[in-house]
């Protein structure tokens, strides 16, 4: 490759990031990677790129862990050996390359599907609500024009009924009195 590796080591996690943050602004360089060790919260950032760039990384990434006090140590390799860059390289490309274990990938295939039916579901309820609505507000004006309907027919029947009913009173009252007249007569 022909780059330069520069390494910096410093205490926590946020001071590693903005002395990444910092080489990356002074110098036209390749953040690698950022490796969290197992003990006393250090950090080591990994950079390539051309000698003179990197070395004005490291010192820049340097000066601003030493205004921190977060600073631990600092190391350039003009041109690392082929095999240095490459495992450090596929240490990188590995940690990319990871598959989850089958048992996570099930789990996201099930909560994938999940998801999908959960929203296929709401989009059904969502179409299905208005029509509903819809047909609620057609149906109801028809159950009341019904009952109305039924009501006035009632009515209509119980009025015919009772004229009928008064005619024939009348037609006997008639009738009566007729009789009546006639036998006086």
């Amino acid at each position: 490759m022909g780059k330069s590796l520069g390494t910096i080591e410093v205490v926590g996690l946020s001071s590693a990031i903005v002395v990444a943050d910092a080489m990356a602004k002074t110098a036209n360089i390749e953040i690698n990677d950022l490796e969290i060790t197992k003990g006393f919260g250090f950090v080591t950032v990994k950079i390539f790129g051309d000698v003179g760039a990197v070395k004005a990384a490291i010192s820049a990434g340097k000066s601003l862990a030493l205004q921190s006090g977060a600073y631990v140590a600092s190391n350039v390799i003009a041109r690392p050996n082929m095999d240095l860059e490459k495992r450090i390289l596929s240490f990188r490309e590995e940690e990319k390359k990871e598959e989850p274990k089958k048992e996570e990938v099930k789990e996201t295939k099930e909560t994938k599907v999940k998801k999908v039916e959960a929203k296929q579901e709401t989009s059904i309820k969502e179409e299905i609500k208005p029509e509903v609505k819809k047909e609620e507000l057609k149906e109801e004006p028809k159950v009341e024009e019904k009952v109305e309907n039924e009501q006035i027919k009632e009515e209509i029947k119980e009025t015919k009924s009772q004229s009928s009913s008064s005619r024939r009173r009348k037609t006997t009252t008639n009738k009566v009195t007729n009789e009546n007249n006639n036998s006086n007569k």
